[in-house]
């Protein structure tokens, strides 16, 4: 606040005063006459205060007390008529206010205090209403972001130009910094890098007011927005086709003609959660609809307990998106299914949950693990899968298995020559999108074959 001393020494009544030592940059907030001997009750921090030392003591201790007690007070300077009762400014007086940086300075007797009053102040009062317009037109300014519904990325570019520097909102105060009302805790805090001007410090404070608007508007429409997501997802997980209108997933960036995986985050949350857990949760939660927002416009997430559930759309690696999460965690991941089909993908991932380690658990590739551990589903699906085979392939590939992968023997075995058996697997591979050659392949198809062949001969 105030006005820095060197440019009040340009007024006509201080440009003959002689700044003998301390700061001359020092801010000047008011201007006071004091010719009193116990003037410190009347001496305030940022005064420039006039005397002619008709009430100081003599004797240089005493005037060195005098300057401590003075210079407590922090008045941004003082200024000694000279020479009438002191020829020039007292040396223990003048190095004592200089140790604590305030300005001293020798005024001509001649030159009156009312005359300097008058002008200190009108300069002063001058400057403050420049201070204030200037403050007025930039808040003026935001206000119009706030009506335009601007978000706080354009809100922050629109305050930087106004004030020709980068102005950032952090979550930890840094240079010069003004928190965000909202709420019982601050929203974040406007940050200048470095120190700040008087209009800087009354603008930004402004502009903290108007940014906790924003970001109150924003998190209204962010609950709206997350409720009527809840509802919608958990609609479609519960197999509610009313919800799925066209308009219902227009409004939340779904493609009807596209598929989309179930993913669950499981967070390691004790139940029944406690205020920190609520808290962790909704961190996990901001954090997995960020990251769906920037791979593209679908982003309908919910929560149940210690759960995250979203869609995401097939095609997008399911390996990337976890390792673009910033948190420890069983995530499962369904098939791809339509958006009319999402109730059995929830199904597949309630069988995926016994598995509790962190990691990420896509449903068809952990069909094995699954059968091994005693999943029924799991076992029927095995099966299912020579399905799509015909008779003489899923013939060619049972007496593959039953051989130990024995191209010749299973030839033999079948009655059929060599080429006949090759070409007839090769059909098997490119049917089932497996390669007989990987181990895992064959191990998958090995548990399918023997399933198969026990279910038939119990039949």
């Amino acid at each position: 606040m105030g006005l820095a001393l060197r440019e009040l020494l340009a007024l006509p009544s201080l440009a003959g005063a002689r700044l003998r030592g301390g700061d001359g940059e020092r801010r000047v907030r008011w201007v006071h006459v004091v010719d009193l001997p116990e003037p410190f009750p009347w001496v305030q921090p940022g005064q420039l205060l006039l005397t002619t030392g008709y009430a100081w003591p003599r004797e240089e201790e005493a005037l060195r007390t005098f300057a401590a007690r003075l210079a407590e007070r922090e008045p941004a300077g003082v200024v000694l008529a000279v020479p009438q009762f002191f020829e020039r400014f007292p040396e223990p007086v003048l190095e004592v206010l200089a140790q604590k940086g305030i300005a001293a300075l020798e005024l001509p007797w001649e030159v009156p205090f009312a005359q300097v009053m008058e002008e200190v102040l009108r300069r002063l009062l001058a400057h403050q209403l420049s201070v204030q317009e200037r403050v007025q037109e930039v808040h003026r300014a935001l206000m119009q972001a706030v009506l335009a519904r601007e978000e706080m990325g354009a809100f922050l570019e629109r305050l930087a130009q106004l004030l020709g520097r980068s102005v950032h909102l952090r979550e930890e105060p840094q240079g010069f910094a003004v928190p965000v009302p909202l709420g019982r805790e601050p929203g974040g805090y406007l940050v200048l890098e470095g120190a700040a001007d008087e209009v800087e410090r009354q603008v930004l404070e402004n502009a903290a007011l108007v940014a906790g608007l924003i970001l109150a508007h924003q998190r209204a429409l962010a609950e709206r927005e997350a409720r009527l997501g809840y509802a919608f997802l958990d609609a479609l997980l519960e197999g509610r086709q009313e919800a799925l209108t066209p308009e219902r997933a227009r409004a939340f960036g779904m493609d009807l003609a596209r598929s989309y995986r179930l993913g669950v985050l499981a967070l390691p949350l004790p139940l029944p959660l406690t205020e920190r857990g609520f808290q962790e949760r909704e961190l996990a939660l901001r954090e997995v609809r960020s990251l769906l927002r920037r791979l593209g416009p679908c982003a309908v997430v919910s929560v149940s307990l210690n759960q995250v559930r979203f869609l995401l759309p097939e095609g997008l690696d399911p390996e990337a998106f976890a390792r673009a999460l910033s948190r420890p965690a069983p995530l499962y991941f369904s098939r791809p299914y339509p958006a009319g089909a999402l109730v059995r993908a929830l199904e597949e991932v309630e069988r995926l949950q016994v598995f509790s380690e962190p990691g990420v658990y896509l449903y068809e590739a952990h069909l094995v693990p699954r059968f091994l551990l005693g999943d029924q589903e799991a076992r029927r699906e095995l099966r299912a899968l020579l399905e799509p085979l015909r008779p003489g392939e899923r013939e060619a590939l049972l007496a593959w298995v039953a051989r130990g992968f024995s191209y010749k023997e299973a030839a033999r075995a079948l009655g059929v020559h060599l080429n006949t058996l090759r070409y007839r697997l090769r059909r098997v591979e490119e049917k089932l999108g497996l390669g007989l050659d990987r181990p895992e392949d064959r191990f998958l198809l090995e548990l399918a074959a023997r399933i198969w062949s026990l279910e038939n001969k119990k039949g």
